[in-house]
């Protein structure tokens, strides 16, 4: 097979019509990414605030000057959304039911009969509610990020898979005929090289009639020697 760079087998211009159908849910993810991002920076939660905001950015670019970049960038953005609807789908599965919360006390020290200095501590875990008013607004606003996050990647996976099937699709009758072009140029080529061979060969194995026909005549001298001197 042959590789292409992603500028030769994606077509210039505009996206298919199909894809133009779905810009508006495109300017809907745009939007919830950036309520996303800023409910990540509210939160505290740096590692998600720049993984939001890459999305984000991501997403803007494809969509811009009338979503040409579409095609090029869309398998790309559909694996970053699964992945990132994978690594938050485990985390809000496992605390929808609440959200555990650990607290570690120290409860005091003391000597073993042995000299070892040991010390005891205490271990609370306590199960909060997803969404607690008396948590205060930080934690639920983790919780409402956790809770928009994958959404927005499941939409960004969808979106993205469905415009580069529709790139694809558009793509592909512009490569139908390849086959059958380099099959008739590597036949040609094959032909002319054989033709060249025989027309060489041909050459070389024929017969040097006019050389072989040709009598060698030779004569004998006959006249007396001399010595030459100065």
């Amino acid at each position: 097979g042959m590789l292409f760079p992603a500028d030769l087998v994606m077509p210039f211009g505009p996206p298919p019509q199909a894809v133009l159908e779905q810009r508006w849910l495109w300017h809907m993810l745009v939007v919830l990414l950036g309520v996303t991002f800023f409910l990540r920076v509210l939160g505290v939660d740096v590692a998600g605030a720049l993984l939001t905001g890459l999305m984000l950015g991501f997403a803007m670019m494809m969509t811009r000057d009338g979503m040409q970049e579409m095609g090029k960038y869309a398998l790309v953005y559909a694996v970053l959304c699964g992945l990132c609807f994978f690594f938050d789908a485990v985390p809000l599965v496992t605390e929808l039911g609440g959200r555990v919360s650990r607290t570690t006390e120290p409860m005091g020290s003391h000597i073993d009969e042995h000299g070892t200095r040991q010390a005891v501590y205490t271990l609370t875990t306590k199960t909060i509610p997803f969404f607690d008013k008396k948590q205060g607004l930080v934690y639920n606003v983790q919780s409402a990020a956790m809770l928009l996050s994958p959404l927005c990647m499941a939409l960004g996976l969808y979106l993205s898979l469905a415009a580069h099937n529709a790139t694809q699709r558009l793509a592909g009758p512009l490569f139908d005929n390849e086959p059958d072009d380099l099959g008739f140029s590597f036949s040609s080529s094959a032909a002319s090289g054989e033709l060249l061979s025989r027309r060489v060969h041909g050459r070389i194995d024929q017969p040097r009639g006019g050389a072989d026909a040709t009598r060698e005549t030779f004569e004998r001298f006959t006249g007396q020697g001399h010595k030459l001197s100065n």
